[in-house]
């Protein structure tokens, strides 16, 4: 599964987003609106994928938020990988 390591923009932004440029969406094999996973050496937060042409490659812009939870300033270091999409699976007891 393809990862990609960044560099944290933190923004005055609100929600649990970050926004990527389209070609590091597109190394890591995602689209908008997929989930990803940021971590750093000691922490990960789960975010929505976002793009913005505004952001540099190998960049990622996340809010005050995100980067509280991840425990991380401006200017940071973090790595990427797409949350692989789990199916469910409804469980239907045997007749």
């Amino acid at each position: 599964m393809p990862e990609i390591n960044v560099s944290v923009k933190v923004v005055d932004i609100a929600g649990n987003d970050a926004f990527f440029n389209p070609a590091d969406l597109s190394a890591l094999e995602a689209k908008a609106g997929d989930t990803v996973e940021l971590y750093t050496a000691s922490r990960a937060w789960t975010v929505t994928a976002r793009i913005d042409n505004s952001v540099s490659a190998g960049t990622v812009k996340i809010g005050k938020t995100v980067a509280a939870r991840l425990d991380v300033e401006d200017g940071a270091s973090a790595s990427v990988l797409l949350k692989p999409q789990v199916a469910e699976e409804k469980y239907e007891p045997p007749p």
